[in-house]
C-alpha cells in the first residue's frame, strides 16, 4: 500500500456530516487505519463507516498507544501519529490527515505527539495545517528544529486551518510535479484550504477553544467538543470544508504513490 488515511476526523469530527455523503466524495481505493475490538485494522470506507454511528463509545488513540500496543479490547480512532505508527509497522511510507496536532494550551497535548512522530517514524504526512487553536509558530519552529522537511503545497506559507490567521513560513513550497521527487524521511507537506472556503468570523475560534477547554474540565476529549462547537456555529460548514480538505490531501498522496518514495 502506498498510504493510509487516519479515522480521527472522521469518526469524532464530523458532527453533522453524514455516511451517505462521505461515501459519495470517498475516493475510490484509499485505505484506513482504525482499532475494532482490540486491533489495529486497515480497510475501506465501507467497512469503517459503520463504527460511525458508535463513535461516542469510541476512543481516539495516538502514536504513543499504538506503538505500545496499549488498545487490547478497545475500539478506537487513529490519530496522524497513531496511523503513523501503523504505517511504520506495514512499510506503507505515506499517511494523509487534515489538521495535525502541535504545541498548545491543551491538557493532554502540551508537545502533542503528532510532532515526535514527525521527526521520529521517516513517514511522510500529507496534512492541511496545524489546528488553529494551536501555537503555529512554536509548531513549525519544533519541527523544523527537529529534523522535519515541512512543505507548502504551491505556497511557502502555513496561515491557519479552517481559519484564516497570521502568515508562518515554511521550509519549501512543493508543487505538482515535484512530488514524485520526495525522498523517504521525516516530512510534511502542507495543503492549504483556499482562504475564501474558510471560516471569517474568529470570535467562533475563541469560543470553540473555550467549548474544548469546558471538554477537558469534564475529563472528555477537547477536539471533538471544539469540532462540535464549529460545526454548530457554522451550520456545518466547518464539518464540510474539514471533509474536502481531507479529500484534497488524499489526492496529493495518490500523486506521490504512483513513485517510489
Amino acid at each position: 500500500m502506498n498510504f493510509l488515511v487516519e479515522t480521527a476526523l472522521l469518526g469524532h469530527g464530523l458532527l453533522s456530516v453524514d455516511n451517505d455523503l462521505i461515501l459519495s466524495l470517498w475516493p475510490d481505493e484509499v485505505l484506513l487505519a482504525w482499532v475494532e475490538n482490540g486491533k489495529v485494522k486497515i480497510g475501506h470506507i465501507s467497512e469503517f463507516i459503520p463504527s460511525r454511528k458508535n463513535s461516542k463509545d469510541w476512543e481516539r488513540l495516538d502514536g504513543l498507544a499504538v506503538k505500545s500496543k496499549k488498545y487490547d479490547n478497545k475500539n478506537a480512532f487513529l490519530t496522524a501519529s497513531g496511523t503513523m505508527a501503523v504505517a511504520k509497522d506495514v512499510n506503507c511510507p505515506v499517511v494523509v490527515t487534515a489538521g495535525i496536532g502541535g504545541i498548545g494550551d491543551i491538557k493532554a497535548e502540551k508537545l502533542c505527539y503528532d510532532l515526535p512522530a514527525l521527526s521520529e517514524m521517516e513517514v511522510t504526512l500529507i496534512a492541511t495545517s496545524p489546528k488553529d487553536m494551536l501555537d503555529i509558530p512554536a509548531t513549525l519552529s519544533w519541527l523544523h528544529e527537529n529534523g522535519v522537511n515541512t512543505y507548502g503545497y504551491n505556497t511557502i506559507n502555513c496561515n491557519g486551518y479552517i481559519f484564516n490567521l497570521e502568515p508562518v513560513k515554511l521550509g519549501n513550497e512543493i508543487r505538482e510535479d515535484d512530488l514524485k521527487y520526495i525522498k523517504a524521511g521525516c516530512n510534511l507537506i502542507l495543503n492549504p484550504i483556499p482562504k475564501e472556503k474558510r471560516l471569517k468570523d474568529l470570535s467562533i475560534l475563541k469560543d470553540g477553544i473555550a467549548a474544548g477547554k469546558n471538554a477537558e474540565d469534564r475529563g472528555e476529549y477537547y477536539h471533538p467538543a471544539a469540532n462540535g462547537y464549529f460545526d454548530r456555529s457554522s451550520n456545518g460548514l466547518s464539518s464540510i470544508i474539514q471533509l474536502e480538505a481531507l479529500i484534497s490531501n488524499i489526492n496529493i498522496a495518490k500523486k506521490i504513490g504512483t513513485h517510489s518514495i
